[in-house]
């Protein structure tokens, strides 16, 4: 919990030379939240004043009555004793005027009136400004940007497309043809083999209906002579039976 004594002892560990913004506010009220985004942007815009915020939970009550704090939001401008709380209207040109009347001070950087309206409807502590942005910030808060960088790259990409694509077609005509030459090669191959086998069992069937004929003609030959051989032994009987 902030104590009295530590809001003190932070005010004159800044060695005042000058005055000290001091922002009051509570977590559950809106008005708050909404006055919390413009005291950041007035830090942005007063880089030569402290801003010092103080949350109300996790305050001690003693501390809000000693500041004279009743309500929420509120704006303490603190200079050693001497305090001076903001009762206008909660937007930039009217805190602007009010630091500018109270503290002799001007907004570093300079914006004008309209310029600090936009800064206001962003809704965004402009001090973030200053921050290195992600690509996802970049995109949200200057779409244009993005855009051109698209259009850029496009432009790269048509400009480089027909030299990538006339060099992939070289390369797939370099290609081809010994693939082709490969391919006809081994297809030669196959098909040798494949005639190869072809005469083979071709000699085999031929040869096989060769033995096939020796073996008929074997068997005609021996009935032939084996015909002859009866016919001529039963000459012999028959001559042999006359005499």
């Amino acid at each position: 919990m902030v104590d009295g004594d530590y809001i003190d002892g932070t005010l004159t560990s800044y060695k005042k030379i000058g005055y000290t913004s001091v922002f009051f506010y509570a977590s559950w009220c809106p008005f708050s939240l909404h006055l919390r985004h413009t005291f950041e942007t007035l830090s942005f815009l007063f880089p030569q004043m402290e801003h010092l915020v103080v949350e109300q939970s996790s305050t001690l009550p003693n501390v809000l009555s000693k500041y004279g704090v009743h309500s929420f939001p509120s704006i303490l401008l603190v200079n050693g004793t001497s305090r001076v709380r903001y009762r206008g209207r909660k937007n930039i040109l009217s805190l602007v005027r009010f630091y500018n009347r109270i503290t002799g001070l001007k907004p570093i950087p300079y914006y004008n009136n309209a310029e600090l309206v936009t800064i206001e409807s962003v809704g965004r502590p402009v001090i973030q400004l200053a921050k290195p942005s992600s690509p996802n910030n970049i995109l949200k808060s200057d779409p244009l940007l993005a855009f051109s960088f698209v259009f850029v790259c496009l432009r790269v990409a048509m400009f480089k497309l027909p030299h990538v694509l006339h060099q992939l077609n070289n390369l797939c005509r370099s290609c081809v043809p010994h693939l082709n030459l490969e391919i006809f090669g081994e297809t030669r191959q196959l098909m040798g083999r494949i005639l190869q086998m072809l005469d083979i069992r071709r000699a085999w069937a031929k040869l096989r209906l060769y033995k096939t004929k020796n073996i008929h003609k074997g068997a005609r030959n021996a009935r032939v002579w084996a015909s002859s051989l009866a016919s001529v032994s039963l000459g012999e009987s028959s001559s042999s039976r006359s005499t």
